[in-house]
């Protein structure tokens, strides 16, 4: 049993649609279920869709949960222990410094319990916000990193943007995540004040729309911003290649998934100067993306302007575009939870 949190089109579900159907071929029988299938959710709701998940895994008696954030993670603990599952693999998607503060709680305790068989970190980035945890926690991590399908490409650039009604022979600007605060997606828009000619086209939809929405008008640049809801990654691929650049400014991350796959596609990268970014973004101490380390719209409107005047990025990012396609490969990522698998289920 696959247990996450939301359905939000993001890394997580594309990790666990990933892994479930490499189970599946190798005959387990799978299945995915969301904490909160739905959106706006108050407290009480939120406290009855967890109990309602809590009985489901009780009742199921799964062999094996995986789960993907620290509230999936409490459930299945708890609730899996009293079905009897004997393995519980959790993967720690978010940073304990921005989950909840009840949720980290309960991770803390849970995990330092072993109620835990194995937790996953996803970078070693991530595995070092552990570092003052108790040892009987740090002794269950292992990292194993993300693995992303080497891309293939299906409309050329015109026919991508016509489909999503993007305009042809400006700078285009994408940002590929949800439209959360985390994201960051105010500064692009803020930035985009600064960056004249340049259109921003975000993929993903979220709670901030409106708030982008409003802040657009404010600064004037809503006619050259284009909200693209949830995209399928195969059109996203094709987005990586029509577009200009990715503007990646998160506040933090584990991995920046999106931030991998747009330069596996060659896409010059625009993201935060965070250490998980740092980290995939750079192989044997090089990189072809461009770090901010400053959280101000002039700051990431000059390097942007830097970049599109460059007339030598988009080759030197397709050149080091296949030396990350090796480092995150799929099939390596697989290999590792085969591993895994082998170990903890003899």
């Amino acid at each position: 049993m696959f247990l996450v949190n939301r359905d939000e089109g993001g890394g997580v579900e594309y990790l666990a649609r990933v892994l479930s159907n490499r189970l599946h071929l190798q005959g387990a029988n799978c299945r995915t279920c969301f904490i909160y299938p739905g959106a706006n959710y108050t407290a009480a709701a939120k406290v009855h869709r967890v109990i309602e998940k809590a009985r489901l895994i009780a009742a199921a008696a799964p062999d094996v949960i995986v789960t993907f954030q620290p509230t999936a993670s409490t459930v299945a603990a708890i609730a899996g222990r009293l079905g009897g599952c004997q393995v519980r693999i959790v993967h720690q998607s978010n940073s304990p410094a921005k989950s909840h503060p009840i949720a980290r709680i309960m991770d803390k305790i849970l995990g330092t319990a072993g109620a835990y068989t194995v937790t996953i970190a996803n970078s070693r980035a991530t595995a070092s916000e552990f570092a003052t945890y108790p040892a009987a926690y740090r002794n269950r991590i292992k990292l194993i990193e993300h693995g992303i399908p080497s891309p293939e490409h299906k409309l050329d650039p015109p026919a991508i943007l016509q489909k999503f009604k993007l305009p042809a022979d400006v700078p285009l600007l994408l940002m590929a995540a949800r439209l959360d605060s985390q994201k960051g997606q105010a500064i692009a828009v803020m930035a985009l004040e600064n960056v004249p000619g340049a259109h921003l086209a975000m993929a993903g939809s979220g709670p901030e729309r409106d708030n982008l929405v409003a802040l657009g008008k404010k600064l004037g640049v809503l006619d050259r911003m284009h909200f693209l809801g949830h995209v399928e990654r195969q059109d996203l691929m094709d987005l990586y290649r029509a577009s200009t650049l990715l503007v990646f400014p998160s506040t933090w991350e584990t991995f920046g998934l999106a931030a991998v796959e747009a330069a596996m596609t060659g896409l010059p990268v625009v993201c935060s100067d965070i250490p998980a970014l740092r980290e995939v973004l750079t192989y044997d101490g090089e990189t072809t993306a461009h770090f901010v380390g400053r959280r101000n719209a002039e700051t990431w409107a000059r390097v942007i302007t830097e970049c599109l005047l460059d007339p030598n990025l988009r080759a030197n990012s397709r050149r080091f575009a296949t030396v990350i396609q090796q480092k995150y490969s799929e099939e390596r990522m697989m290999q590792s939870y085969d591993a895994l698998y082998a170990e903890i289920m003899p």
